[in-house]
């Protein structure tokens, strides 16, 4: 009881844990393979850039083209011993025509 008489009430710890999984995951949006694959040939730079924000890298082509370049990291754990293992980064190329949309993609690990 608290100070006025009335119990305090609250989720219990599993309740608790699934809402933050849940509010986590909305709050970040992963680059997925999945995605491009489904949108060759749809998906235009604006809806792109809407759902992922600015590309991490752009790189305009001579014929107009854009290269768009997202990079995707995971996070590791550290040991006791300080040292980080089982991060990973994929990178995401994405090809766009002269007029914007997607036409070729490709997922690969990021170089060092």
């Amino acid at each position: 009881m608290d100070i006025i008489g009335l119990r305090r009430r609250s989720l219990p710890w599993t309740g608790l844990s699934a809402l933050f999984v849940v509010s986590m995951l909305a709050a970040c949006e992963s680059i997925g393979a999945e995605h491009f694959r489904d949108h060759v040939n749809e998906a235009t730079q604006v809806k792109v850039a809407d759902r992922y924000g600015a590309p991490h890298r752009l790189e305009r082509l001579a014929d107009g083209r854009e290269v768009w370049t997202y990079f995707e990291r995971g996070s590791g754990t550290a040991s006791y011993s300080g040292y980080v293992t089982g991060g990973s980064c994929r990178a995401y190329t994405l090809i766009f025509d002269q007029q914007g949309v997607l036409r070729d993609w490709k997922e690969d690990p990021c170089s060092p």
